[in-house]
């Protein structure tokens, strides 16, 4: 009999890590919320879906059954989550929980969303302090990264085999949060210019593809494990936007707006932090390189395919993919003044 995979929210970001399996001849089981959001062409990889809501323990307890080969949470946001998580895995081959960076904090205890950015000394590791948790509501800025660093600890001490990954920034097709949407919006309107605040940092991304890698591989090597999971070429946050733009049918032509007196919010692009993940770890599991480049096409054809016209001439995204809109009058104004 084929291996049973079940992955708790397999409609967003674990989409690709579905199809993967399905692919390798695996018998997936996806959970959703919403029968709107779930991606159409699931049904015809074989792909099972089960409509029932993560906090809804008992509901979901009956979709992971009396276990599987792999269980995969892509909604364990709290240590609550973490503790039914780490019951199921007990009965599972291999689980894996979708972490996040935000976990991560500096030598004077600042985290990505502090209001005084964190200062980091080089690229981070997995074994690099994790926020305190003191019981923080999940959707805030201080609770999110703390509910997960938290979570972790939950799994770690009473979790088997579990592998716990942290992305950053993620990009692919299919997520509830498409950050390329305002590089792929510029193309769309034919525009010729682009401000650009902050170009040099880097900050990691992961593609979906690499987190469905590290799941693959995972599955195959069960260890209880903090890996952190993100493309393998970071670049300063400009030679991203370009990659984009020619993926959408660019290019753009970038103008350098640092210093400008223009509104913060023109020129801000999807890159914000400057933070490496170290992926060493990554890497010795046997999860071969994945680069922006490689990945990036996915998001970009996908927005394209679902981008429609409005009455007024404007691009629109369907509702529920949470997208920017940049104030393109505030990037005409900005633009001329740079232009002097």
């Amino acid at each position: 009999m084929a291996n049973r995979a079940v992955i708790l929210g397999g409609t967003g970001t674990l989409t690709r890590t579905a199809e993967l399996m399905a692919d390798h001849d695996w018998r997936v089981t996806v959970t959703a919320r919403n029968p709107d959001t779930v991606p159409g062409h699931l049904a015809g990889l074989g792909v099972d879906v089960a409509l029932v809501d993560r906090d809804d323990e008992a509901a979901t307890a009956a979709v992971v059954g009396a276990g599987a080969d792999l269980l995969v949470d892509g909604q364990c946001y709290t240590p609550e989550h973490a503790r039914s998580l780490a019951r199921w895995s007990r009965a599972c081959g291999s689980t894996v929980m979708l972490s996040a960076k935000a976990v991560y904090v500096d030598s004077r205890g600042r985290h990505t969303n502090s209001p005084e950015a964190p200062v980091w000394d080089g690229t981070l590791t997995e074994d690099r302090p994790t926020m305190e948790f003191h019981g923080e509501p999940y959707a805030s800025a201080e609770g999110y990264g703390a509910n997960k660093a938290e979570a972790e600890r939950v799994l770690r001490a009473e979790g088997q085999r579990m592998t716990v990954l942290r992305p950053s920034k993620i990009h692919g097709a299919h997520l509830r949060r498409a950050r390329l949407w305002e590089i792929v919006l510029r193309v769309l309107c034919d525009r010729r210019r682009m401000p650009v605040r902050r170009g040099d940092l880097v900050e990691s991304t992961t593609s979906t593809e690499v987190i469905a890698r590290a799941v693959w591989a995972a599955a195959q090597h069960p260890a209880t494990r903090v890996l952190n999971v993100a493309d393998s070429d970071p670049r300063p946050a400009r030679d991203l936007v370009r990659e984009v733009a020619e993926l959408a049918g660019g290019p753009l032509d970038l103008v350098d707006v640092d210093g400008c007196d223009c509104p913060e919010s023109v020129g801000r692009l999807p890159w914000t932090v400057d933070m490496v993940l170290d992926t060493t770890a990554l890497r010795a599991l046997g999860v071969p390189d994945v680069s922006f480049a490689q990945t990036a096409a996915a998001e970009v054809d996908w927005l394209r395919s679902l981008a429609t016209r409005t009455d007024d001439g404007a691009w629109a995204i369907p509702d529920g993919i949470e997208v920017g809109t940049p104030d393109l009058a505030a990037e005409d104004a900005c633009l001329r003044r740079v232009r002097g």
